[in-house]
């Protein structure tokens, strides 16, 4: 099979593009905005050691890692001027949009730094290997640890206190890409304990139920701002899934968006949502 590899190699990922042979890898990825319709609206080039691009709350910026361990911070106005902001890899904002939470150069502490630059990063918790979401409602960071080569669990991160504490661990399979929703009253994430991940919903604080949302796979919740919707991507296309809350979770059949064709790995996310939910921001080739 003929094809280009591009490897991340900062992130330990390599996303397979299919291309003749005579091709070469691209030089640059595109960072798009995407509608719900599919439609592209271009907005510059990113190099292509850029990794998990994160939008600001205000919606003006993007952070991201690269494939020498940094942590970068562009204006979407002029992603050809990004500013090194530290070594690191995964950055997620603070709600704000006055912090960048990320993971050691080694992958396995917490650190913060100002985003605009300055002070020094501090490091803020141990064990961790990456930040996944920041909850305004619990003061909480949810965050993944890993055990031998794929067990993944799910830890919370109190910035208040501090504090570190287990919140979803089911050994020798993996639990990751929690995302709290906007209340603070539910956790979604990814678990491949039937041998393939399909995405799950629970209460937070954890009461022993949970809805699985996926029958046929699924990977990367994400919650709308609204906390009606969750999307989350399977086989390089981009599913939405409609959702209620109240009195408890219940949910409508996935339906498949006409957006795909991004860049995608095993892993960590490469998209996001807009603050309002109409919009995708994604890398292509």
């Amino acid at each position: 099979m003929r094809g280009t590899l591009v490897a991340l190699v900062g992130a330990g990922i390599a996303i397979a593009l299919a291309a003749p042979a005579a091709q070469q890898a691209p030089r640059s990825f595109q960072l798009t905005w995407v509608d719900r319709q599919g439609v592209k609206t271009p907005i510059g080039r990113l190099p292509p050691g850029t990794f998990a691009p994160r939008l600001s709350p205000e919606g003006r910026r993007v952070a991201f890692d690269t494939g020498d361990g940094s942590v970068w911070i562009a204006e979407l106005a002029n992603l050809a001027a990004p500013r090194r902001l530290a070594a690191g890899r995964f950055p997620m904002w603070s709600p704000d949009g006055t912090r960048l939470l990320f993971a050691g150069a080694n992958g396995f502490q917490l650190y913060w730094q100002a985003a605009d630059g300055s002070g020094e990063p501090e490091r803020i918790a141990d064990t961790a290997r990456a930040p996944e979401s920041w909850s305004t409602a619990l003061g909480l960071v949810s965050y993944i640890t890993l055990t031998g080569a794929s067990d993944y669990d799910i830890w919370a991160f109190a910035p208040g206190d501090r504090s570190q504490r287990a919140i979803i661990v089911e050994p020798t399979s993996a639990q990751m890409s929690s995302r709290f929703s906007p209340d603070g009253r539910w956790i979604a994430y990814q678990s491949n304990e039937t041998a393939r991940f399909e995405i799950y919903v629970e209460p937070f604080p954890r009461t022993g139920t949970r809805t699985r949302l996926t029958e046929a796979g699924g990977e990367r919740p994400v919650w709308s701002p609204d906390g009606r919707e969750i999307f989350y991507d399977k086989d390089g296309t981009l599913y939405v899934v409609a959702v209620t809350t109240a009195p408890a979770v219940s949910a409508r059949a996935p339906v498949a968006l006409p957006i795909s064709g991004f860049l995608q790995a095993s892993g960590r996310r490469l998209w996001d949502v807009s603050s309002d939910g109409t919009r995708f921001l994604m890398m292509f080739p």
